[in-house]
């Protein structure tokens, strides 16, 4: 389960690092109270104070979780700091703790990583092994937490004294040991982190409380549960002594003994410790009533309520299927389900960095994979089967894109709360500088990290203060709601169905939604173990044109992906994908068994023989516009040559035939050819007034960092050529049509919940309508004469029945007829 992560049972370790030598008298009380882990008394002391310095108020809160009121006076106190200061440096730490209990892993990094340079230029050895500590605590990988630890325990030895920060990290390198399965290790890292607190504080500690909590986790890993349990009841009276009956720590606390229940099945008791949990991380809400959740808005850390919602949730399903049979737990199963929907709703408002939206989307995937299975089990077995049916929609659909969707949400938030243009350029100007400082850091240029530090931080100040005096911007900036069915019939033209896809992990199930102007079907299809190597099989028999792997793949993935008849009268098919699907080429799919080895490929039952076939990452970025095609204007850019790629020589060919076919068409085409397909001179365009922008270049896409995928063009005196994603979300355009005449353009990292997040994803914030772009590597010859015949082909009707009929052009011709030629380019949009 997902909550299992080292980050945040991490956070109140680091916490008693980041006291410094300002603190003077109420405010060093309260720092030695708040590092003693005398909390209540902090509190009183604090509330008798009248001018309680913000540092030490801060900690007593970030310590006490209220994470809104500590960065609220961290700020205050980095603003009154010395620049470069010891008390600055400490506000900086202070703030990346408070955004890590956040949940923002992000910035968490970002600020820890300036106060450690910041300390480091005061040559404060104790301070620095303090930011060395958290840095570990918010880092990606065991084994770069283990090195940022190691250096901060030979830190502290050497500078001996402090035992206490020694038994801290002790235990964090104990918890990273656990992580790595070396197991005695582990044990006896806590141990001896445990010992330091019994000798320190006899009387108790949150820290020691930590240690137990800790070891419990180790003894499950190791299968023991006897003994973790054991060591949790430890934990968690440890928690209540030095908190009372509140704090997210008792939360999380709870929730860890739940699931050893949750896995004897034992699901009383685990229910009975997720509803704990939930009183002990609310503010108000403290009913024991398994059957009543709080509201959504009422917690002190957000996502240790998720996690105990969503453990209640799943509880209450397989309670109903291994013991009672009763509908009643099948109903709590899902109204704890819709609860979770609301808070991930409520997390996402809070959060600004798209890094860790898209985090949250890998979480809250499970609660709407929960969603999509719980809805369609009931309505199997219900009489009302259709608003079942609409409700698994529902959450299949809240989990596509939500990220971008908000996005593109905020773009038509700011139009609409007539925001000044002044205003609008000023953020354009923050995100284009953030933009080109995140590229040369993710290139490895980290000199430029304070640059595009205090830029964010001036990004964060502009929001608030555009949210601040434009409400109703503020108010339509998350209203990202899902179509419902009947919406969506009533928008879909009568020759059109929609098919959304859903991958359900737990039991390995494809759920299928059919939707068309007067029909809504849905199918769920158990996976075979081959699946996955089917998908592989088919893109890889394409694109090594291997006949026998495409022949055994193509009709079989048909058969999985079509469980529902597609009505008569269908011509134009618009494809959800979900996850990997989104890397296939539905149009070369076979609708009938491949018999015969070599493949005569311009005589296959191409699915693209039947239907228009566009994408599109979520059923609300549908729109049934109708596009009238020709004189209009458009722009056609080829650099052809490069320094470091090989040369295009056919996409010069490709530009002046398109420029050609637009111009009979009565089109303004504006060219930019060669030495002139600079990037300071695509970026000077006014893309706002073209209706067609036809990219024909190199792409270069990067999994693991999207942010580095990239368009090539030309260098010039400002631009290195590369025009990055980052960059491309930053444009401005009104494209109908968006054409990227290049490899792989269409691929990118795949994430659950988001899809493929890459150039396409980032043209769609950019505002562009329909985009067409590939899914491999193409070939220079027959992409120039399927570009041609599709924009020959754009006066007849629409883009996509223009594609399909390029697309069918090459089929016939013999020479092209294989998928690898025409298949890659595909049609997001419409």
């Amino acid at each position: 389960m997902w909550l299992d992560s080292k980050k945040k049972i991490l956070l109140l370790a680091s916490l008693c690092f980041a006291f410094t030598s300002w603190a003077q008298s109420s405010c060093e009380k309260i720092s030695l109270l708040v590092k003693e882990g005398k909390i209540m008394e902090a509190e009183t002391l604090i509330s008798s104070s009248t001018n309680a310095c913000p540092l030490a108020t801060a900690e007593f809160y970030l310590r006490k979780g209220r994470n809104d009121l500590a960065q609220e006076l961290y700020e205050k106190a980095y603003k009154q700091s010395s620049k470069n200061s010891e008390d600055q440096a400490a506000s900086l730490n202070g703030l990346g703790l408070t955004y890590w209990a956040q949940g923002d892993q992000f910035m968490a990094s970002e600020y820890i990583s300036q106060a450690l340079k910041m300390r480091e230029g005061l040559n404060n050895k104790e301070q620095i092994a303090a930011s060395f500590n958290d840095l570990g605590l918010v880092s990606d990988t065991p084994d770069q937490s283990l090195d940022y630890y190691e250096k901060a325990l030979k830190m502290y030895t050497d500078l001996s004294g402090h035992e206490e920060k020694i038994a801290q990290l002790k235990t964090n390198i104990g918890i990273i040991y656990r992580e790595m399965s070396f197991y005695g290790d582990a044990q006896n890292y806590l141990n001896e982190a445990l010992s330091t607190w019994e000798k320190l504080y006899p009387d108790g500690h949150p820290n020691k409380a930590f240690v137990l909590l800790n070891l419990g986790k180790t003894f499950e890993s190791m299968q023991n549960n006897d003994e973790a349990l054991l060591y949790y009841g430890k934990s968690l009276a440890e928690y209540k002594n030095n908190y009372g009956a509140k704090h997210p720590d008792i939360g999380y606390n709870y929730n860890l003994i739940g699931n050893v229940y949750y896995k004897q099945v034992s699901f009383d008791e685990a229910l009975f410790n997720y509803q704990n949990a939930i009183v002990a991380n609310t503010i108000k809400f403290n009913n024991t009533d398994i059957t009543v959740n709080p509201s959504v808005k009422d917690y002190l850390n957000a996502q240790t309520l998720l996690s105990s919602l969503y453990f209640k949730s799943q509880a209450f399903e397989d309670y109903h299927y291994a013991y009672s049979r009763k509908p009643r737990d099948l109903k709590l199963s899902l109204s704890t389900l819709q609860s979770c929907d609301s808070l991930i709703d409520n997390i996402r408002h809070i959060q600004t960095n798209e890094q860790d939206q898209i985090q949250l989307s890998d979480i809250a995937v499970q609660v709407y994979e929960s969603g999509v299975r719980l809805c369609y089990q009931m309505a199997e077995v219900s009489i009302k089967k259709e608003p079942l049916y609409e409700l698994s929609f529902y959450f299949s659909e809240k989990n596509k894109s939500a990220v971008l969707l908000q996005s593109i949400s905020d773009v038509s938030a700011k139009s609409f709360a007539n925001i000044p243009s002044a205003l609008l350029e000023e953020e354009n100007d923050l995100k284009s500088n953030i933009a080109f400082y995140e590229q040369k850091i993710a290139a490895g240029e980290e000199q430029y990290s304070s640059a595009l530090f205090d830029l964010k931080q001036k990004y964060q100040q502009f929001i608030s203060r555009l949210e601040k005096d434009y409400p109703e911007y503020y108010n339509l900036k998350y209203n990202v709601p899902v179509p419902s069915i009947v919406k969506l019939q009533n928008e879909l033209k009568s020759n059109t169905a929609l098919v959304s896809y859903f991958i359900e992990n737990r039991f390995n199930k494809l759920y299928t939604f059919y939707v068309t102007k007067d029909k809504f079907e849905v199918s769920s299809t158990t996976l075979s173990e081959d699946f996955d190597r089917y998908l592989t099989g088919f893109r890889n028999g394409i694109y090594y044109k291997d006949d026998e792997t495409y022949g055994m793949t193509a009709y079989e993935l048909y058969k999985t992906l079509f469980p529902i008849k597609i009505d008569k009268g269908i011509e134009n098919l618009l494809i959800i994908p979900a996850g990997r699907l989104g890397t296939i080429p539905f149009e070369a799919l076979s609708t009938s068994k491949i018999k015969s080895i070599p493949i005569q490929y311009n005589e296959l039952d191409y699915l693209v023989n039947e239907y228009n076939i566009s994408y599109q990452p979520s059923s609300i970025l549908y729109s049934n516009k109708n596009y009238s095609i020709g004189g209009k204007s458009a722009l056609l850019c080829a650099p052809v040559t490069f320094t470091n790629q090989p040369s295009l020589p056919g996409t010069e060919k490709e530009i002046t035939d398109i420029k050609s076919i637009l111009s009979s068409q009565n089109w303004t085409p504006s060219i930019l050819l060669q030495g002139d397909a600079k990037e300071q001179k695509l970026k000077e365009q006014d893309l706002n007034k073209y209706d067609i922008i036809h990219l024909a270049t190199h792409g270069v896409v990067d999994e693991q960092k999207p942010e580095l995928s990239r368009i090539l063009l030309h260098s010039d005196g400002e631009n290195d050529g590369s025009l990055y994603t980052g960059e491309i979300y930053n444009m401005q355009m009104k494209a109908e049509l968006v054409t990227l005449s290049a490899c792989e353009t269409g691929l990118g990292k795949i994430s659950q919940g988001e899809g493929i997040i890459g150039l396409s994803r980032a043209l769609t914030y950019a505002g562009a309508d329909n985009i067409v772009v590939s899914l491999w590597s193409v070939a220079d010859n027959s992409t120039s004469q399927l570009m041609s015949n599709f924009y020959q082909e754009l006066s007849e009707q629409d883009y996509v029945h223009g594609l399909r009929k390029a697309k069918k052009s090459l089929i016939s011709n013999g020479e092209y007829a294989h998928p690898y030629y025409w298949a890659p380019f595909v049609l997001i949009g419409q």
